[in-house]
This record gives C-alpha cells, structure tokens and sequence, in this order.
C-alpha cells in the first residue's frame, strides 16, 4: 500500500511537530502566568520613578501616582459591542513621563474626551503594550491621526517615545493598596492538545500497523 505509507510520512511529522508546537506554547504560557502572579502580588508602587526603577515582573502590578499631563490625547478604538473610545494622555511626573489609559466611553460621548481630568493623585495597574499581531502586522492597522483614530496603543512611538508600558488608570481610586487584585483569566490547555496531537500520532501508527496484519504484510512472529 505504497499511498499509505507515503499520507502516514507526511501525516506523521506534522502530528508530532504540532505536539512539540504546544509544548512549547505551554512552557511560554507557564512563564507569563507565573509573571503576572508574581506582579499582582507584589506591593504597589508609589510613583512613577519607582515604576521606572522597578525590577521583576510588571504586567498587572498596581500603582499610585500623581503627575501632570502633557500634550494631546489620543482615542484608542475599544470594540464592546458598540463603538467606543479609551483615552490615553502622557502624565508626567518630576523626569518621569508614561502613558495613561481612561474609563473607555461610548462614541455619543468621544468629544468629552479630548481633555479628561487629570488632577490629583490616580492609582491603575501597570500594563504591557504588547505588539499588533500576526494579521495585522501583515496588513496593517487603519489609524488615523489626523481624525485621532487609533487601533494600537502608541503605534511606533507615535504617542510616546520609547515606551512600552502603559498606566490603566481606575478613576475615582488614588489609594493603589485600595485596588483589587487583577489577575486576568488565561487559560492553559495545551498540554492536553499537546497530549491529542500525539495520540493522532500514535492511532495513526496502530490503524497503519493494523492494515498491514489484516493483510498478512506483519506478523507477530
């Protein structure tokens, strides 16, 4: 049955490599829960320069701070059913600068957002900007500047400079020991598709093996 024998080369490598894929999906996966969790357990910071001279794991950690803002604010598309806006302003504090992200609000309200109010101290999480993914670095992403559309938080530095972290402020809270523990959902399974990945791989062996008996190719002896 040589059509066998070459869809079970072909079909072999690829089930196995698929099982070695979400393995390695599930080490990386292991290692960011572990970060976060190492982040939202540690006690929050109390400036920006204390975010700036912090070290360890910051996805998700809290944070108070009290700084100026600077420059405009840009409105970042947030889909929750209908459209809305988070807005996003620099905050300066002494030589420290980072970006904050609001209390996203329905596109009825988008004008009211040019200027949030900034005064006071704030207490948020501290958030990663993670990079556009794989579709969308292909194809791109529609901002648009000049109707202060954005898709992406601080696409190429166009927000800020040099950043890669963000402030998700909780308005109306300034004390960040005050603020409840955020630690996002993120499921883990891929040991089990990991574990279904080779048990394709090995049915697909047996049903082969099996062929071959019924057609007196193999022998137990």
């Amino acid at each position: 049955m040589p059509g066998l024998t070459v869809a079970v080369l072909l079909c072999l490598p690829i089930l196995i490599g698929l099982g070695v894929w979400q393995y390695q999906r599930w080490q990386w996966k292991t290692e960011v829960l572990a970060e976060i969790d190492a982040a939202v357990t540690a006690p929050p910071l109390q400036s920006l320069e204390a975010l700036q001279n912090a070290e360890g794991p910051l996805d998700f950690r809290r944070i108070e701070f009290n700084g100026s803002a600077q420059g405009q604010t840009f409105l970042l598309y947030s889909p929750q059913g209908n459209i809305a806006w988070t807005p996003f302003r620099a905050v300066e504090q002494g030589t420290n600068k980072v970006l904050v992200g609001f209390s996203t609000v329905p596109d009825s309200r988008r004008e009211d957002l040019i200027d949030p109010e900034l005064s006071g101290p704030k207490a948020g999480y501290v958030r990663r900007i993670r990079p556009p993914g794989f579709l969308s670095s292909i194809i791109g992403t529609p901002n648009n500047p000049d109707e202060n559309r954005w898709f992406v938080i601080n696409p190429d530095g166009a927000w800020l400079e040099n950043a890669d972290i963000y402030i998700d402020a909780s308005l109306g809270q300034s004390d960040a020991d005050q603020l409840p523990v955020r630690r996002p959902d993120i499921p883990n399974n891929h040991v089990s598709y990991m574990l279904t990945w080779w048990s394709f791989a090995i049915i697909l062996l047996v049903i082969y093996a099996l062929l071959h008996i019924r057609a007196g190719r193999l022998s137990r002896d």
